[in-house]
């Protein structure tokens, strides 16, 4: 086995929150900046905390915008968030192999956990580190090392997994190694970033974890 431990993101990653938080943005942005935001706007900011996120709007609404946005992100949430395909089963394939598994993400404990929980993900999960778990969130490796900690492995045993430069920023600054989802919204942004590895889809991970994946002929 190459990996013991896959860290996770979330939104964007394991589950798809990408219609739920546009809506919720450009639902925050009509209220609170009328007819000055797109989504266009939105989508280059993906993956930070939403505090930063509501400053580059308006700082001087910025906890105005965030109630707004959770608001409209608790009543909808459900409607909107899917599981990406074949997540719930590698998941369950990877505990079945004693891989350890965390989620480290920039929200908040609460929706995170009821991401997880939506899909049964959360049993496969052994920790959760959010936003207000660190002095520093993501790319800052401060998430990552915490996760590792918690785990009780090493960084050379680990594996993150994510959709945005945050994630992989996070990981290398931590020393771990680093997968790109190519269902990201920022795929070729995240080519600047040299990921270890990508994924064209979830089951792409289980020979990367399991050490088994074929490498293309020369």
């Amino acid at each position: 086995m190459k990996y013991t431990a896959v860290l996770f993101d979330l939104d964007g990653t394991l589950i798809d929150t990408n219609e739920l938080i546009l809506a919720s943005f450009m639902h925050t942005l009509q209220e609170h900046c009328p007819g000055k935001f797109c989504e266009a706007d939105v989508i280059p900011h993906l993956g930070e905390p939403l505090q930063d996120q509501m400053k580059r709007f308006d700082p001087n609404q910025v906890e105005q915008m965030v109630h707004t946005y959770r608001v409209f992100n608790r009543a909808w949430h459900d409607h909107y968030v899917t599981a990406f395909p074949g997540v719930v089963e590698v998941l369950h394939e990877l505990k079945k192999r004693s891989v350890k598994l965390a989620v480290v993400t920039n929200k908040g404990r609460e929706m995170a956990e009821r991401g997880l929980q939506l899909f049964g993900l959360n049993k496969w999960i052994d920790q959760i580190v959010c936003v207000d778990d660190t002095s520093q969130p993501k790319p800052a490796p401060d998430m990552i090392l915490l996760a590792l900690q918690q785990l009780n492995i090493l960084k050379t045993e680990a594996v993150m997994v994510g959709d945005s430069r945050f994630d992989l920023l996070a990981a290398q600054r931590a020393g771990v190694d680093r997968i790109a989802v190519k269902w990201s919204l920022h795929w070729k942004e995240l080519e600047m970033y040299q990921p270890d590895d990508y994924l064209e889809t979830m089951n792409d991970l289980l020979p990367i974890v399991l050490g088994t994946k074929k490498e293309p002929a020369r």
